[in-house]
C-alpha cells in the first residue's frame, strides 16, 4: 500500500506476507553469497564460450572420428583402439552417440563439449570447497579456471575436446574424493577416486599424472614427508596403482596395432619445445595470454608479443616470491603445478611430435589445456588456508594490500582473456566445409536407391590427406547416408551410371582420369564368346571400359571370379569398374555391343 504523510513524503508498506518472503530471500542469499557467485560464473562462462564455439565447425581427425562411429558397433575392439597414441575410449564412446544421434550437427557436438566443460567448473569448484571450505576467496582460483584462454581453443575442435573435456571433469573429481579419504578415512571415497582416475585414463594419456598429482598433494600438504604419505595411505595407493596397471595393459595390446610416430628430437628442438611450451604459452595465462595468435589458423597456435611475454614472467616471479614469503609451505603449491606440467604435458609432446614439427609445437596452446584444474588447485593452495590448517601464513597481509593487488591481477586477467579470446574467434570458422557436407546431405537424400557413388579423395580444404582412407568421400559423407547406402559406398558395383562427389558436394556424373588404350580395330576381339580386356598397369582404384551399343541392353562381366550385370544405354557409353583387375572379361556379349577402348585411373567428376 501507498499513502502520502503529512509532512509530504511517500511510505509504501508492503504486505507482511512479502517482507516475509523477500527477508526470506535475503536470508538465502547472504547464507548462499558464495554458491551463488560460483553459479554466475558458471553461467557466464558457458555464455561465453558458447559464443565463440558456435563460430567454429568440423575439420581434421573430426570426420575419422565421425566415420568410424557409425562404421562400427560400440565394441570393445572400437573403444580400445589407440589412435595415434590415443587411448580414449570415453572419447570414443562419446563419438560414437554424438554422431549415431547427430550425424554433423556441430551444435550437438560442441554442446556436449561445452556441458562437460561446465561440469568441471562444478567440480572446480567443488574441488576448492572440499580443500579450503566455502569461502568468498575460492572465488579467485575458480574464475582463472573458467576464464582462462587455453581451455576454450580445444572445445573448438571436437577430437580435441572429446580428449580434453573428459579430463577436465576427472581431475577435480579425483582430487575432491582423495582429499575426503585422506580426511575421513573411508574407503568408498578411494574407490570413487580411482573411478575418476579410470575415466581420466579412458580419456586421455595425460591423466597417468593424475595418480602422481594425487601422491605429490598427499605427501606436501597431508603427511609428514612421502615415506608417511606412502605407509599411511597404502589402501589409496594400491587402488591407484591397479588402475594404472590395467589401463597399462590394455593400452599396450591396443597400441600393438597403432602406427608408431614416437621419437627423440634433437637436443635444440626439445629446449625449444620445453622453453616456448612454459615460457611463452602456459606463463602468459596469468595475465589472459597470449593476446596474439597466428593469423589464418584455428587451432589455438600461440603468437605472444615479447614485451608481454617478459611481463607475465616478472608476475609470474613476483607472486611465487610474495606466496613462498608470506604462505607456509606456498612453494609447494608451484611445485606442484610445475611437476604436473612436465609429466602430463612436456614429456609425451617432447617424445611424441616433437621431432616430427619441431620446437613450434610448443605454441599449441591445447598441449596444456588440461593443466587448468591443476593451475586452480596450486592458486588455492599458494593462497588460502587448508580447512583447519594451523598457522597457514608466516605474515600476514594487510586486507587493502590484497585486494589491491589481487583485484589489479584478477582484472587484468579477465581483460586479457576476453581480449585473446575475441581475436582468437575471428580465425574460427570453415564455410566451405559447413557448405559441402550441406550439399552432399542434400545429394545422398535426393539420389535414387540404386545410384553407384564411386569414391575418390575428398577435398584438400576439407580433409586433410591421412594415410588411412578416411579421407576419401565414401567415409567422409557415411555418416550423412542411410545404413544401405554406407554399403554401397564402401562396396559399389560396376554401372554405366556411375556418380561421383564433386568438390562442392553435390553428385555429378564420374569419368576416370588415367592411361587410355583403344583397341585395334576398334574393337576388342573375342575369344569364343567372350571378350577379353587386358587392364593397363597404372595406378588408380576403376576401370573404364567404353562400348558401343545398337540398344540399351544388359551385360555381363567378370571382375575376378565375380559375375556382375550392368544395364548399358544405346549409342556410345562407358562401363566404370570400381577395382583393379588384371583383365575385365564380358561373357558372350550381345550382338550390336562393341567395347573400343580401357582406361586404368581414378575417378574424377565431369
Amino acid at each position: 500500500m501507498t499513502r502520502v504523510t503529512p509532512s509530504g513524503t511517500v511510505r509504501i508498506t508492503l504486505p507482511a506476507g512479502s517482507v516475509d518472503r523477500l527477508a526470506g530471500w535475503a536470508g538465502f542469499a547472504r547464507r548462499n553469497a558464495v554458491p551463488l557467485a560460483a553459479l554466475v560464473l558458471l553461467v557466464l562462462q558457458l555464455w561465453w564460450r558458447a559464443e565463440v564455439v558456435s563460430l567454429a565447425y568440423f575439420k581434421d581427425d573430426d570426420f575419422d572420428y565421425a566415420a568410424r562411429a557409425v562404421e562400427n558397433g560400440l565394441s570393445w575392439d572400437y573403444l580400445t583402439r589407440v589412435h595415434y597414441g590415443q587411448f580414449m575410449p570415453v572419447g570414443f564412446a562419446l563419438a560414437w552417440l554424438t554422431t549415431r544421434a547427430a550425424p554433423y550437427s556441430w551444435g550437438f557436438a560442441a554442446g556436449t563439449g561445452l556441458v562437460l566443460f561446465t561440469l568441471s567448473g562444478v567440480a572446480v569448484y567443488r574441488m576448492l570447497v572440499v580443500l579450503f571450505g566455502r569461502r568468498p576467496a575460492v572465488l579467485v582460483p575458480l574464475a582463472v579456471y573458467l576464464f582462462v584462454p587455453f581451455t576454450l581453443p580445444a572445445l573448438t575442435w571436437w577430437s580435441a575436446a572429446l580428449n580434453v573435456a573428459p579430463l577436465l571433469l576427472a581431475i577435480p573429481m579425483a582430487i575432491s574424493e582423495h582429499v575426503l579419504h585422506l580426511r575421513t578415512g573411508r574407503r568408498l571415497h578411494a574407490v570413487l577416486a580411482t573411478v575418476w582416475i579410470l575415466v581420466g585414463l579412458g580419456s586421455f594419456l595425460k591423466a597417468v599424472a593424475l595418480p602422481l598429482l594425487l601422491f605429490a598433494l598427499t605427501a606436501a600438504y597431508f603427511s609428514a614427508g612421502w615415506r608417511d604419505a606412502l605407509r599411511r595411505h597404502a589402501f589409496a595407493w594400491s587402488l591407484y596403482g591397479s588402475a594404472l596397471a590395467v589401463w597399462a595393459v590394455v593400452y599396450v595390446i591396443g597400441a600393438r596395432t597403432t602406427h608408431d610416430m614416437t621419437g627423440w628430437p634433437s637436443l635444440s628442438d626439445g629446449v625449444g619445445f620445453v622453453k616456448r611450451l612454459l615460457f611463452d604459452t602456459f606463463v602468459p595465462s596469468l595475465l589472459g595470454g597470449p593476446w596474439r595468435w597466428f593469423s589464418g589458423l584455428d587451432k589455438a597456435v600461440a603468437a605472444p608479443p615479447a614485451l608481454l611475454v617478459w611481463t607475465a614472467l616478472a608476475v609470474a616471479v613476483l607472486l611465487l616470491v610474495v606466496t613462498v614469503r608470506h604462505r607456509r609451505h606456498g612453494g609447494r603449491a608451484w611445485a606442484l603445478l610445475f611437476g604436473y606440467l612436465l609429466v602430463a604435458d612436456v614429456v609425451p609432446v617432447y617424445y611424441g611430435r616433437v621431432h616430427v614439427l619441431g620446437a613450434f609445437e610448443g605454441m599449441e596452446t591445447r598441449y596444456v589445456s588440461d593443466a587448468a584444474p591443476v593451475l586452480a588447485l596450486a592458486i588455492g593452495l599458494a593462497l588460502l588456508p587448508l580447512r583447519g590448517e594451523a598457522e597457514p601464513y608466516r605474515r600476514i597481509l594487510s586486507r587493502e594490500a590484497l585486494s589491491g593487488a589481487g583485484g589489479l591481477l584478477l582484472g587484468g586477467f579477465v581483460v586479457g582473456s576476453l581480449a585473446s579470446i575475441n581475436l582468437f574467434s575471428s580465425y574460427l570458422g570453415n564455410p566451405g566445409t559447413y557448405a559441402y557436407l550441406g550439399h552432399a546431405r542434400n545429394a545422398l537424400r535426393a539420389a535414387p536407391a540404386d545410384a553407384v557413388i564411386l569414391d575418390r579423395l575428398a577435398p584438400g580444404e576439407i580433409v586433410k590427406l591421412s594415410d588411412t582412407t578416411y579421407d576419401m568421400t565414401s567415409h567422409v559423407v557415411a555418416p550423412l547416408a542411410t545404413a544401405a547406402r554406407r554399403e554401397t559406398l564402401w562396396h559399389p558395383a560396376p554401372s554405366a551410371d556411375a556418380l561421383v562427389f564433386n568438390d562442392r558436394g553435390d553428385l555429378v556424373r564420374a569419368e576416370v582420369l588415367g592411361e587410355r588404350v583403344k583397341a585395334l580395330g576398334g574393337c576388342f576381339p573375342s575369344a569364343g564368346s567372350d571378350v577379353t580386356i587386358p587392364v593397363p598397369p597404372t595406378r588408380g582404384s576403376v576401370v573404364r571400359v567404353g562400348y558401343s551399343s545398337s540398344s540399351e541392353q544388359q551385360v555381363i562381366l567378370y571382375v575376378g571370379d565375380r559375375a556382375y550385370t550392368v544395364r548399358i544405354h544405346e549409342g556410345l557409353g562407358r562401363i566404370l569398374i570400381p577395382a583393379r583387375p588384371a583383365q575385365v572379361r564380358f561373357a558372350a556379349p550381345p550382338a550390336g555391343v562393341c567395347f573400343g577402348d580401357v582406361t586404368a585411373g581414378d575417378p574424377v567428376a565431369t
